[in-house]
């Protein structure tokens, strides 16, 4: 392993120097491994190609401000994170902002106290949300916002599947308590 670190450092070196055999060889030893990680939180073969590739190209352009005792794996990878991170929030924008016209359209044709009742509900339901626990929330949010399994939230929060399960079950029955006891209390009829 500390051999591994030695010559990411050599290579390192090199590349500041504007090597392209030096990036080469990075591009090599850690494409597969990169690209395994991208695909399995971005779910598609060619956007987990396209954030490998931005992610190498960030690697080249910004070469020469590189730390060369720095870790090289963890600058890849780290800048792989970041960037699938975003490309999924943006899908998320995206997606959210579909749903909302979409929603919009429907809410025209409804009655103004269906549209109260659900804008009720949505922020009972965000209050129920920030009322969990930090930690139980952060299982909710991963499983729910993000939509990844319980074995992806396990292995991205390093905790068990069994504190995932039971952290996503205390959780669920929690937001649906608090939603169903808030949103039942009369409004005044």
């Amino acid at each position: 392993m500390g051999c591994s670190g030695y010559e990411d450092r050599i290579l390192l070196g090199r590349l500041k120097q504007g090597s392209e055999t030096a990036f080469k060889k990075i591009y090599d030893k850690y494409h597969r491994s990169l690209y395994r990680v991208a695909k399995k939180y971005l779910r598609n073969k060619e956007l987990a190609e396209d954030a490998v590739h931005d992610i190498f190209l960030k690697l080249w352009h910004h070469r020469a401000k590189m730390n060369q005792s720095g870790s090289l794996k963890g600058f890849l990878f780290t800048s792989l994170k970041n960037h699938v991170l975003n490309l999924i929030d943006r899908d998320k924008r995206k997606l959210k902002k579909r749903v909302t016209l979409s929603y919009e359209k429907k809410m025209d044709g409804l009655e103004n106290s269906n549209v109260i009742d659900l804008a009720q509900y949505r922020g009972l339901y965000q209050e129920a949300v920030e009322e969990l626990p930090d930690k139980r929330r952060e299982v909710y949010r991963l499983r729910v916002k993000e939509g990844l399994t319980n074995n992806e939230v396990a292995e991205y929060l390093d905790v068990s599947i069994h504190t995932v399960k039971s952290q996503y079950y205390k959780a669920s029955n929690f937001v649906k308590k608090y939603v169903s006891e808030h949103l039942s209390k009369p409004t005044g009829t």
